[in-house]
């Protein structure tokens, strides 16, 4: 699971999502260390041009084709190509209008007015226009709103509409990644008319129907199989770009398998892939004539969700000692291949807000044992399995099936953790199936999945907050902090890091939340990674976005230059 190449669009998660980054972050053709690599070769002498048919890959069933309502990188994917957002954020992650022709912020920092660009149409040929960004922001400020994004308008207290395109954004206080936090895709109200907030996921426009103001439009999608994209020719930056979006139709095939995809791209079935850790050299040494690599620093993780609401894993201790009993190394060397390191904190090194005063946990069994026994359990010697009143101490692991990284990880996290004396089951499972029938309703001990940082720290708050764990009536978490997590300094934090805008103090706050999580221990940091993204050389423009790679955010930039 890949939650968030695209910003908690989260996103992904998730689509999650923060706030503008100071450029801080590495430049396109960086290698591990961040030092300048070569240049990928240039892309093409000619001219962009309409035409042709891009195939790209889903890993995974994307979940939905709602901007607001979707909570992983597979229906990010196709989000990102339908949807209009109120700004767009350059490779420097600057702020540039996009539906948002321009805006300002009171002295106050308390109320954002926004002047809407004119003669924006959706799909189904009516207007953007400020009463359909209202119903977006709205819906999801809706207590009905079963979303994951409710913590990005946590600080909005209204939002009014002036006019037909004018609007005001009214906080509650001041919010220092309010732009970004804003930034979804823009639903059109007309598509939802008559329909619950509450049920928003059942109507056809967030799925089979979708009505969007990007560059691509839905034309297919066959469930297990295809999404198919069509070129939207009433785009409305079309002749900002020189008649863009150039790629006349997108192909995505859904390919769960990720040797199945390996296959697909050495075939020219697909155009692009960030293939297994495993598989990169291969890439690289055999079809360096076929494909391009672009290589990128991660700006995210790899990491286990422990569930701190079930027993035995409310127990901070038990926590500790699986950290502890985790073997990293042998992940990073074994399944990784080198390409990664173990990250201290939530925060990967990319960031500004990173605190290199975190250490990273080496790995000690002795300290591990010593914490299983202060929370109360007893070394069955004949079994080498704690117990604790007369119970074996057995813990279920869930990752997506399908890939071989996960695993991998489950194959040594079992090993490492009998050492330890905890027994663990490893269940594979189709990814969504996994999402709706385990995780979310807590129905699970261990989970792995990958989560990629928004363009500012204030992604934690969708991690860590509280309000993000809280289940529903059904007990259900729609947010993102599915380990359930609640400690009351973090949630502190975390709310004065949103109202400060001076980075240093920001950074402050940001360290210390670092350094609870790290003891605290509602997730085993893995990995933070360097990814290696190739794409087929007939595909041009492609933009290696610095800690995204070869996002499909400047899709509309790209185009088909057959060999």
């Amino acid at each position: 699971m890949r939650t968030g190449r695209r910003a908690v669009a989260l996103l992904s998660l998730l689509v999650a999502a923060s706030l503008v980054l100071a450029a801080c972050g590495p430049k396109p053709g960086t290698n591990d260390s961040g030092t300048q690599s070569e240049t990928p070769p240039a892309q093409s002498s000619g001219q962009p041009a309409v035409g042709g048919e891009l195939r790209l890959l889903l890993a995974k069933e994307p979940d939905s084709f709602n901007p607001i309502l979707h909570a992983t990188v597979y229906g990010a994917e196709i989000v990102s190509q339908l949807y209009a957002t109120l700004f767009e954020f350059n490779e420097k992650y600057e702020p540039r209008p996009n539906v948002a022709e321009s805006w300002t912020i009171s002295d106050d920092q308390l109320t954002l007015s926004i002047k809407l660009r004119e003669g924006i149409r959706f799909t189904d040929g009516t207007d953007l226009d400020a009463e359909d960004v209202a119903f977006t922001l709205e819906a999801i400020m809706d207590p009905a709103y079963t979303g994951p994004r409710a913590a990005s308008l946590a600080d909005v207290e209204s939002v009014e509409v002036v006019d037909k395109y004018n609007l005001k954004v009214h906080l509650r206080r001041p919010s220092a990644p309010l732009l970004i936090n804003l930034n979804h895709g823009i639903l059109s109200k007309e598509a939802f008319e008559g329909v619950a907030i509450a049920d928003m996921d059942k109507a056809p426009a967030s799925m089979e129907e979708p009505v969007g103001a990007g560059p691509y439009k839905l034309k297919e999608y066959v469930r297990g199989q295809y999404v198919i994209l069509e070129r939207n020719p009433d785009w409305f930056r079309s002749a900002e770009f020189g008649g863009a979006p150039f790629i006349e139709r997108i192909i995505y095939r859904i390919i769960p398998d990720s040797q199945t995809a390996l296959a697909a791209l050495q075939s020219g079935e697909i155009d692009r892939l960030t293939p297994e850790p495993a598989d990169v050299a291969l890439l690289e040494q055999q079809f360096a004539d076929k494909l391009t690599a672009y290589r990128w620093e991660r700006n995210g993780f790899g990491y286990m969700t422990l569930n701190t609401a079930r027993p035995p894993l409310d127990d901070k201790r038990v926590r500790q000692a699986l950290t502890l009993g985790l073997d990293r190394e042998a992940i990073i060397s074994g399944v990784l291949e080198g390409r990664g390191t173990i990250p201290p904190g939530p925060i990967p090194p990319l960031s500004w807000a990173y605190d290199d005063s975190v250490q990273v946990s080496g790995r000690d069994v002795a300290r591990a044992r010593q914490l299983l026994e202060e929370a109360g359990f007893v070394l069955n010697e004949s079994t080498g399995i704690y117990e604790r009143d007369g119970q074996p101490l057995k813990l279920t692991f869930f990752a997506a099936a399908g890939a071989t990284t996960p695993e991998a990880i489950a194959s040594i996290a079992r090993a490492s953790w009998k050492e330890i004396g905890v027994d663990l089951e490893v269940q594979m499972v189709e990814f969504n199936a996994m999402m709706d029938n385990y995780v979310r309703p807590g129905n699970f001990d261990i989970t792995f999945g990958s989560f990629t940082m928004g363009l500012d720290p204030d992604t934690l708050y969708y991690l860590f907050h509280s309000s993000a764990g809280t289940p529903d009536e059904t007990g259900k978490v729609n947010g993102f902090n599915l380990a359930r997590f609640r400690n009351d300094r973090v949630d502190e934090l975390l709310e004065k890091a949103r109202t400060e805008f001076d980075q240093a103090e920001r950074k402050a706050y940001y360290a210390e939340v670092q350094q609870i999580i790290a003891d605290e221990a509602p997730v085993i940091m893995v990995y933070t990674n360097v990814y290696t993204d190739f794409v087929n050389k007939r595909v041009k423009g492609v933009v290696n976005f610095p800690g995204a790679g070869a996002s499909s955010d400047f899709i509309y930039r790209w185009y088909i230059e057959e060999q």
